[in-house]
């Protein structure tokens, strides 16, 4: 009969610290999508201030290029379509739920 193995001793892992240049992490909530994934009352932030997501996304050059139409938060009436590279990733920080995209 086989003896029954003994039990490794296991150490506990450092926990690496973040590489220098790396972007701090995201708040909670926040979700990183492709432009193509974005739903129309999704909001996001850039420089300029708060959008909230009004069309479709579309995309034009051959499927490299996608665009949106979006609109300010604080003043509904202003709105501009946003192009982004169909590869990067946009920061959306309210996704948009099952019932609120379709207004």
């Amino acid at each position: 009969m086989a003896r029954p193995r003994p039990e490794k001793k296991r150490k506990a892992k450092p926990v690496q610290p973040p590489l220098p240049g790396m972007p701090p992490p995201e708040p909670p909530g926040t979700v990183r999508v492709l432009p193509m994934q974005l739903q129309i009352g999704n909001r996001m932030t850039d420089s300029t201030g708060e959008w909230e997501v009004v069309g479709r996304p579309y995309t034009t050059n051959g499927g490299k290029n996608a665009h949106v139409r979006v609109q300010r938060v604080s003043q509904p009436g202003v709105t501009e379509t946003k192009m982004w590279g169909a590869y990067e990733k946009v920061t959306v920080i309210r996704r948009a739920t099952a019932e609120e995209g379709k207004r």
